[in-house]
């Protein structure tokens, strides 16, 4: 049987879905199960596996295009199929790609029949007109005559035609830049977009303050020290968040059109970096419901589905606050820009020992990190965000989670 393979709905609110990489070429034999091309919404990626076993008869839609929901994208054919079938199928692909106005992917040569013979016609260059001086004086100076407008009888190239050629080619050109370009396509390209409709539309402020982490080391020695597990810095962090957001609950809150919602349930994203340089933010739903050890094993399930890109759609969707860490990166402290909607997102950097000055007198060594709190003016103002952070700093600094 003849399967259509279409754009699949990924998000309730998604009309258009985009080809991120095919992952098996057309004419390619497949077996049911094997995953063929990666799509993806605004929201989301996604695998499509296919249905059947047989050959990935033909591929319609480039890399990076985006198409409507519903669309034929690809047809697999199994060895019985019917010709005719076949063909109706792929003319009533291509014709609804041309009324949708979407390039389709070109036939290989080798698929193309040849129906009838093309009269070759031999063109011959039309005969320049120049002058024997002009000539001479031309090849003298390396120029392209067919490059020149003659002005003689005739648009005939005179010698006044080289003399004004030679002229011209003493200004020397401005040497052009040699630059190398690249097209912002999938991920990348619904990031930036996020990006730009977040930072227009929302006024951002960012406030920073260091952390002293002795406390975190604290509470992740004495996690490994029970369980024999491997806690994430990040656990640490979204539990003291939970309980900052729970102090300001203005900080939980999302704007939409004239109107500021603040949520009850504690849903925080965490941003995860992808290997294709994307970036995508699995969400923690009612995070400040769950113990240390639940969070822990909730994030490194999230980060492994998210780089496996199998995360569903429901695990990337209602967040209520972010947290952007770059510490594994090095980084001591940045702007973070808010997640569309959303009020605030905690930026983490790195762990980083220095000299402080605990008493009047005394300099220790401590492990210091920096949190940089980005949020939208609209809804809170500087002192506020400053309340916030400080509350956030002193329950990382000072609090006992129940692991």
């Amino acid at each position: 049987m003849v399967k259509i393979i279409f754009m699949p709905r990924l998000d309730e609110e998604q009309e258009k879905g985009m080809v991120v990489e095919w992952l098996k070429a057309q004419g390619d034999f497949i077996s049911q199960g094997e995953e063929i091309v990666e799509v993806m919404s605004e929201k989301v990626s996604f695998i499509i596996e296919s249905p059947l076993k047989g050959t990935l008869h033909k591929i319609f839609v480039e890399v990076a295009e985006e198409v409507p929901i519903g669309t034929t994208i690809a047809i697999i054919s199994e060895v019985e199929d019917s010709p005719d079938l076949l063909a109706k199928a792929i003319v009533e692909a291509e014709e609804q790609l041309k009324q949708l106005e979407i390039p389709i992917v070109a036939t290989k040569i080798e698929e193309i029949e040849v129906t009838q013979k093309r009269e070759v016609v031999e063109v011959k260059p039309e005969r320049i007109k120049i002058s024997p001086i002009a000539k001479r004086l031309a090849k003298e100076h390396g120029l392209d005559i067919t490059k020149i407008e003659g002005t003689g009888p005739g648009v005939r190239i005179v010698k006044e035609d080289i003399l004004r050629a030679i002229e011209q080619r003493r200004v020397i050109p401005a040497v052009p830049e040699e630059v190398e370009r690249i097209r912002l396509t999938g991920v990348r390209k619904i990031i930036a977009e996020r990006m730009t409709q977040s930072y227009q539309t929302a006024p951002h402020v960012t406030v920073m303050m260091e952390a002293d982490a002795s406390n975190m080391a604290k509470i992740r020695k004495e996690f490994e020290e029970k369980t024999r597990a491997r806690l994430s810095y990040n656990a640490i962090l979204i539990k003291a968040v939970t309980e900052a957001l729970q102090a300001y609950k203005i900080f939980n809150s999302t704007i939409e059109g004239n109107e500021i919602r603040i949520h009850t349930n504690i849903n925080v994203g965490l941003a995860v970096a992808l290997e294709d340089s994307g970036l995508i933010v699995p969400v923690i739903p009612d995070a400040d419901k769950k113990l240390l050890k639940e969070l822990n094993t909730t994030i490194e399930d999230l980060v492994q589905k998210a780089r496996q890109k199998k995360l569903l759609l429901s695990e990337v969707k209602g967040g209520t606050f972010t947290i952007s860490n770059l510490g594994m990166y090095e980084i001591d402290g940045f702007t973070p820009i808010l997640t569309p909607q959303q009020t605030a997102i905690l930026g983490v950097g790195r762990i980083a020992k220095k000299p402080i000055v605990v008493d009047e007198d005394s300099i220790e060594i401590k492990p210091m990190m920096i949190l940089s709190l980005s949020f939208d003016h609209r809804v809170v103002d500087g002192a506020l965000a400053a309340q916030f952070l400080r509350h956030l700093k002193n329950t990382l600094e000072t609090f006992t989670p129940v692991l």
